[in-house]
């Protein structure tokens, strides 16, 4: 249940904040054999950040500013979209995959992994899996370089993840991840001309580090078939990065919310946090904090005759980040729209 990764680096907080509505790991089947899903279609995105550089199928965000003190532009492209999962059942509650898990499929964040699922009967599922960019994903030098053209440069973030659901027999799910994010070449502030940022100034704009994700969440189910589905998440994360001045910590609440009936199914989430900066960002003299807001919603529709296996997929997100420093505000519209195939043995 999520729209899948275009991989950009815009953000990407509020974007991996939006988990699914009922993003509970579909149940392990008894029969053994090759099962997965696909999804094939195409998206149009507007931005406006000074911080994006997109990925290797798009490029969004202007490679000039005038200044760090200018508002972020708008920009907008169309994408291919394409995701899926490949899983192995092998019995006894073992089950390997590779992939987007479709419960990642309706985020931006949805990451590729490769790993495992065991159901634990009473005990509930456990999963793991290693996490890496399924699309290459590409961020600038210098987000700050001023009066000439932004060099690009690749993004990467591989980590692990490990996810509980049905905790102990109850309704709860936990989750937590770690990412190792790298920048080839990481030259944030050598570029900027409107005020003096020596070496010590470069080293608090340092992107690179660790990041850790904790989430909590719950899932309801109301209605006399049991085809509402309600699941309040908190997340919280703590982002250890080179530079103090990007190092912070942030909170997520989330309502996310499912319809599932014959006709079609509908998930929608909303989501509201804040970020705290470690530290002040020497160009501004301010910490870049913010506030975030996000909304987004996906219709799945079975086409007639094709026993649910072949489903149009429609998705529209928006999303926006309120900074302390407008150069760091960023705005997402995005919609998509594809065709959904679920192959393998069915129970």
């Amino acid at each position: 249940m999520k729209s899948p990764r275009l991989a950009l680096l815009l953000l990407a907080a509020i974007m991996a904040s939006i988990a699914p509505l009922a993003n509970a790991i579909e149940p392990i089947p008894e029969t053994v054999g090759w099962r997965g899903f696909v999804v094939l279609g195409g998206g149009y995105i507007d931005v406006k950040s000074n911080l994006v550089a997109g990925n290797r199928f798009i490029d969004v965000g202007k490679a000039d500013i005038d200044s760090i003190y200018q508002s972020p532009q708008s920009d907008n492209a169309f994408s291919p979209v394409v995701t899926g999962e490949v899983n192995y059942t092998f019995g006894n509650g073992w089950q390997a995959f590779l992939g987007t898990a479709l419960e990642d499929a309706v985020t931006l964040d949805a990451v590729s992994q490769v790993g495992v699922r065991k159901d634990l009967g009473g005990a509930g599922i456990l999963q793991g899996g290693v996490m890496f960019s399924g699309i290459p994903t590409v961020s600038w030098e210098d987000p700050y370089a001023e009066g000439a053209p932004r060099e690009e440069t690749d993004h990467d973030a591989a980590g692990l993840r490990l996810q509980w659901d049905r905790v102990l027999g109850s309704a709860f799910q936990a989750t937590f991840s770690y990412r190792d994010i790298s920048i080839e070449d990481e030259r944030s502030g050598q570029g900027v001309l409107s005020v003096s940022c020596p070496v010590e100034c470069q080293d608090l704009l340092r992107r690179e580090g660790d990041q850790y994700v904790f989430d909590l969440s719950y899932l309801y189910r109301l209605g006399a078939n049991g085809n509402h589905l309600l699941r309040p998440m908190v997340r919280y994360t703590v982002d250890d990065r080179d530079g103090a001045a990007v190092s912070a910590d942030s909170w997520r609440l989330q309502l996310s919310y499912a319809y599932t009936g014959q006709a079609f199914t509908l998930t929608s989430n909303v989501t509201a946090g804040s970020m705290s900066r470690d530290e002040r960002n020497p160009l501004f003299d301010a910490k870049t904090d913010a506030d975030r807001l996000a909304i987004d919603a996906t219709l799945f529709y079975p086409l007639p005759g094709t026993d649910r296996r072949w489903q149009l997929v429609a998705h529209a997100l928006w999303g926006e980040d309120d900074s302390e420093v407008r150069f760091h505000d960023s705005q997402l519209f995005m919609m998509s729209i594809g065709v959904m195939y679920r192959f393998g043995a069915r129970d």
